[in-house]
């Protein structure tokens, strides 16, 4: 049986590449010219000796939200969900999953067994290409991802709190009177709140100015 890496450069590469997805590891990255980026991550489990098992996950990271995550470190790293302002995971087909039917398992994929290598690869790249690649890249735009997260579309998991979001979200082009508008906001029963604000103004004070 061969190793989800490998695995992976057999089925699914050629369609991220594709895709304009460039990967490192079991990552996958769609960056946008503003370097906002949408990752997509694959994650084994070794809890089958007879089979691969592992998730699949989406995280969309805007430049600012990877930018406040790492706002201390020197060279911060490439993007991944540790940043995301959303996430969700891509669960599989009933018969390319490794535990039909267990809701604890369900967003787990599998290869090996009785489930073909190939037949999983078809499903997955099946999903990519339709729905979750076009997702991403709808994603990596700040006003659609703004209004996602106002009007849900599907479901997907919110890694900051509403009034923060916004400000990650537009803190690269409101006004001033926009930007203190969207920092009144701020939820501010968290322990960072001040430093968010502090680092909201001075992000937008050091925008060029055109």
């Amino acid at each position: 049986m061969i190793t989800l890496s490998a695995w992976l450069r057999r089925y699914v590469e050629p369609c991220t590449a594709a895709e304009g997805l460039t990967r490192k590891g079991l990552t996958f990255r769609l960056t946008a010219a503003n370097g906002d980026c949408a990752v997509l991550e694959f994650q084994e489990f070794r809890v089958d000796p007879a089979r691969t098992v592992f998730e699949v996950r989406v995280a969309v990271v805007p430049a600012t939200a990877w930018a406040w995550t790492y706002r201390a470190a020197e060279r911060p790293p490439l993007p991944s969900g540790a940043g995301a302002l959303i996430d969700w995971r891509v669960p599989p087909p009933e018969h390319v999953a490794w535990a039909p039917g267990e809701a604890a398992c369900e967003a787990m994929w599998a290869y090996g067994g009785p489930v073909h290598l190939h037949h999983t690869g078809e499903e997955l790249v099946e999903l990519l290409r339709t729905e979750t690649v076009p997702a991403m890249r709808r994603l990596l735009d700040r006003r659609a991802l703004e209004a996602e997260l106002e009007h849900p579309g599907f479901a997907f998991s919110s890694r900051r709190p509403p009034g923060w979001a916004r400000v990650l979200l537009r803190v690269d082009d409101a006004s001033p009177a926009e930007l203190e508008g969207l920092l009144a906001e701020v939820e501010t029963h968290y322990p960072v709140v001040d430093e968010f604000v502090a680092w909201a103004r001075e992000r937008a004070g050091n925008r060029p100015h055109i």
